[in-house]
């Protein structure tokens, strides 16, 4: 049995965008219980010899976690953090471990009946496989993520384990550029709320 949130049958996910370089949308979702908040993208430090889709760490009210660039682990090309963007962090509660998601957007609080979901093709993938089925939703299709999966193919963060990331936690904690970091929207901390205690 899956760990979605399920009333009535019911499965509840948050869904976002990714833009692969050819700016053509995804659409893609993760379910609700597994997103603790949302967070508008502020300082990330980058990691030394990481792997091409960590972007780095950020403090969570002093707490550091890494930050994974959602469309560099599909394969889709890098993002580029913008202050000025729709770009949001997912902070994805995974077995107790806290994981940011970096994306360009999200979109929605949504309900999907399970009859709704198809199966991911055998075929499609050529290598690891981080969907668990795929919807349509208004005629877009909407890829839900095996957030589980994604992050046991993610859980190495460099090239070199035996880099200085106590050190970059310990710089990160102090650096003068964080005092607090910036909370969601207000119209998506609402929905999420609503969505939660519904």
């Amino acid at each position: 049995m899956s760990t979605e949130i399920m009333i009535n049958d019911i499965i509840q996910v948050v869904s976002f965008t990714v833009a692969e370089k050819s700016k053509k949308k995804g659409n893609y979702c993760v379910s609700i219980d597994q997103v603790k908040e949302i967070r508008i993208v502020d300082t990330v430090t980058k990691i030394p010899k990481s792997k091409s889709y960590v972007k780095g760490l950020m403090n969570l009210r002093g707490k550091i976690i890494p930050v994974l660039d959602v469309n560099s682990k599909l394969g889709l090309g890098e993002t580029i953090i913008s202050a000025n963007s729709k770009q949001r962090i997912l902070v994805t509660d995974v077995n107790n471990t806290l994981t940011g998601l970096l994306v360009d957007e999200v979109n929605d609080v949504i309900k999907i009946s399970p009859k709704d979901i198809d199966d991911v093709p055998s075929n499609a993938f050529m290598d690891n496989n981080f969907f668990k089925g795929i919807v349509k939703i208004d005629g877009n299709i909407i890829m839900i993520l095996d957030i589980e999966k994604f992050l046991t193919h993610s859980n190495n963060y460099t090239d070199n384990h035996n880099n200085s990331s106590n050190q970059i936690e310990s710089n990160l904690k102090n650096s003068k550029n964080i005092s607090e970091i910036n909370g969601i929207t207000p119209e998506i901390d609402e929905l999420i709320k609503q969505e939660i205690n519904k």
